[in-house]
């Protein structure tokens, strides 16, 4: 017969427990000791046939019930916009709700990387290439997902940095889904993240494809809802229009 387990050892098996589980969102410097963001490769295990909200957060206070709402519709990834001076801040409440992993959007200058991996970032996404961000992605240890559009850059990010996760946008102005499944030819090692003119009605165009891991969304996180459940407090109508907008990601990946 199996001896039962003490009150201490049961605590102490509790705690063990509790602090695996506190920081599945990040790694450790072996070095330092510091917290690290996740691998690329976990970054993209995360994003896989997900939409990606990108959010402008005007303040602070706001980043918690945000991502709280959208995680109740089914949601766990935030992308916060660097395009308002409270993003450091609104990326370290975001990044400390349960279940929710988040990252640094419209980052154009290295010490906001900084400012993103201090908060909690996991990864980091840029409206275009700077080898200045690059370099400070690649020295933090990051994943860096610039906006491209040309073959041009295609190539010089996939030849000079590595870099084999891009973000296609503004998708809606440049080809959109046609482009990107034209580039699978040239480019078949590149995986793609579009933003920009998705929509609940197209992004199923865009997901469907192998090359497509995820797609960025700004139409269920609107300035103008995000503002009306801030003031109200009521933060449904998120939540509502997160639920939609998984089930369009999820319909595309579903077998014809």
């Amino acid at each position: 017969m199996a001896k039962p387990v003490s009150k201490s050892k049961a605590k102490q098996k509790a705690k063990a427990k509790a602090k695996a589980t506190t920081h599945k969102n990040t790694r450790n410097d072996k070095g330092s000791g510091k917290k690290l963001p996740v691998s690329g490769e976990e970054v993209m295990k995360r994003f896989e046939g997900k939409v990606v909200p990108v959010i402008k957060v005007d303040d602070a206070e706001h980043a918690v019930p945000l991502v709280k709402a959208l995680l109740e519709g089914g949601i766990d990834i935030a992308e916060i916009t660097f395009r308002t001076p409270c993003a450091g801040e609104a990326i370290r409440r975001a990044s400390m709700v349960p279940g929710v992993f988040v990252g640094a959007g419209t980052v154009v200058d290295p010490k906001q990387v900084d400012v993103a991996v201090d908060a909690g970032a996991n990864f980091v996404i840029s409206p275009g290439f700077s080898d200045a961000v690059a370099a400070r992605c690649k020295k933090r240890k990051i994943l860096y997902i610039p906006g491209v559009i040309t073959p041009t850059e295609v190539m010089t990010v996939t030849s000079k940095w590595g870099l084999k996760f891009l973000k296609f946008a503004p998708a809606g102005n440049f080809g959109g889904a046609d482009t990107i499944k034209s580039y699978t030819s040239f480019f078949p090692d590149v995986k793609w993240m579009p933003t920009g003119g998705i929509t609940e009605d197209n992004i199923g165009n865009y997901l469907k494809m192998p090359n497509v891991v995820a797609s960025g969304g700004t139409w269920f996180v609107s300035d103008a809802s995000i503002k009306k459940a801030a003031e109200s407090g009521d933060w449904t109508a998120l939540t509502e229009g997160a639920r939609k907008a998984k089930t369009a990601a999820d319909l595309a990946k579903m077998p014809a």
